[in-house]
């Protein structure tokens, strides 16, 4: 596979779109039973939410990849960048738990790891 510079924005947006509903429906899965014990590992639900979860994940990788130029290093990073941003918001909403200094610049930093995965052109050889 030839990685190129080229970014088809278009599948980069909406690769972001399926990973922030992918990321989204993953926290609830792994999160949500400490909210309500009821939904814990035992509850049949989340095994088959795992199947349209499963398929957002692969959906948004393959656009993602393809949106990059078929570059899988940057394609996971948009997928850890979009996953840390949602991590922090569903965590503050559903749980109360503050948004410190720390967990802003740690979401600036996945911030900053996309804008290096978009501006830095580098040389393909």
């Amino acid at each position: 596979m030839e990685v190129s510079n080229t970014i088809k924005w278009m599948y980069v947006l909406m690769a972001s779109f399926l990973f922030i509903l992918a990321q989204g429906g993953a926290w609830l899965q792994h999160n949500l039973q400490f909210k309500y014990p009821k939904l814990g590992p035992e509850w049949w639900g989340w095994y088959i939410a795992a199947l349209p979860i499963t398929w957002l994940f692969l959906k948004s990788t393959q656009l993602g990849v393809e949106g990059f130029g078929n570059s899988l290093w940057a394609n996971r990073f948009l997928g850890f960048s979009v996953g840390m941003i949602v991590y922090a918001i569903l965590t503050s909403h559903f749980f109360n738990q503050p948004m410190t200094s720390k967990v802003w610049v740690q979401v600036s930093l996945c911030v900053i790891i996309m804008c290096v995965q978009v501006f830095w052109k580098e040389q393909i050889q």
